[in-house]
């Protein structure tokens, strides 16, 4: 369990898994997983999608900054969002990804309650 606004916590939950399922072509998968660690709620959220380059991965954070001209859609500020709302609840929101079509794993990490 986390404290927290529910709105807000679903929110991030959705862009995310809506980004994961976006950027994943048909066949992919989009993997959710939950765990305890250390006092803190780790979601993680992984896909085998298009995945992103190194150079892009902390940049995807900035308002407006869409990694490629070849993804459609969205404006640029869902995983600004995102992580401020995780931010705003003493959490972080984080990337990995091995770079271009090799999948992206975000991870919602918020205190326990």
């Amino acid at each position: 369990h986390v404290v927290g606004d529910p709105d807000r916590l679903t929110q991030a939950i959705v862009n995310l898994l809506g980004n994961a399922l976006g950027h994943t072509p048909a066949g992919g998968r989009v993997m959710v997983t939950g765990r305890v660690d250390h006092g803190r709620v780790v979601m993680s959220i992984a896909d085998t999608g298009t995945g992103i380059d190194k150079g892009d991965l902390e940049r995807i954070f900035e308002r407006f900054y869409r990694a490629s001209a070849s993804r459609s859609g969205g404006t640029g500020i869902g995983l600004t969002i995102a992580r401020g709302i995780a931010r705003s609840h003493q959490g972080d929101l984080t990337v990995h990804s091995d770079g271009l079509g090799r999948g992206a794993t975000f991870t919602l990490t918020l205190p326990a309650s």
